[in-house]
């Protein structure tokens, strides 16, 4: 018998390119739709909250559309969840970006930006790197590969670093760029720009939506 395709539900940010991750979804057999408001979870097996941008615009955003309980509703039903870039920085409990405004605060810590000592490094991040990998995660079943697309200028600082699933070095500084913790899933790289080891997190994750 035919397994149905899971019905994953991309977050829209108002700051993402939609595209990309959707077309990710599709060649995975993901039935995704883009959620513009608060809906019933129960219609979704998946989350992915993309984002490219501002942390402060797309958090006001999110709860303007009331968004931002759509989340925490989905993360608390211990469905799976991609967060990405921008995503993942929203998981935490404030930004350097904008100050004074709160973020989801699902996973404790906060988002700084990117610096070496006193000296600035070259922002945004633009590129491909390594990640080095910390721990275990169904999410990286198979993926062989240890290059990703990173954009950036920011990175998140988790007060658990056991949470951490991995870190990379950017000419020198260290910091984490992907997280495993519960039901999440969440790196600063672009699974759906990184070739074939990104679609492979994507392929992991029809996976884990199925057994739900």
């Amino acid at each position: 018998m035919k397994r149905k395709n899971p019905k994953i539900a991309i977050i829209n940010t108002g700051a993402s390119n939609l595209r990309s991750v959707k077309y990710a979804c599709d060649i995975n057999n993901l039935d995704s739709s883009v959620v513009d408001e608060n809906e019933n979870i129960e219609n979704y097996q998946g989350l992915i909250v993309p984002g490219v941008g501002n942390f402060g615009y797309v958090m006001n955003r999110l709860k303007s559309n009331y968004l931002d309980k759509f989340i925490l509703n989905f993360i608390g039903s211990s469905k799976p969840a991609i967060f990405i870039c921008l995503g993942m920085q929203l998981l935490f409990e404030r930004s350097e970006e904008k100050k004074g405004i709160n973020g989801l605060k699902i996973i404790s810590g906060e988002v700084k930006k990117i610096k070496s000592g006193n000296k600035i490094l070259k922002i945004p991040v633009i590129g491909w790197n390594k990640i080095n990998i910390k721990k275990k995660s169904d999410f990286f079943k198979n993926v062989n590969k240890e290059d990703f697309y990173f954009v950036h200028s920011y990175y998140v600082l988790p007060k658990n670093e056991e949470i951490v699933h991995s870190s990379t070095n950017y000419n020198g500084f260290n910091y984490c760029s992907s997280i495993d913790y519960e039901n999440i899933f969440a790196c600063q790289f672009h699974p759906e720009k990184s070739g074939s080891a990104g679609l492979e997190i994507y392929k992991n994750f029809y996976e884990k939506c199925i057994e739900k």
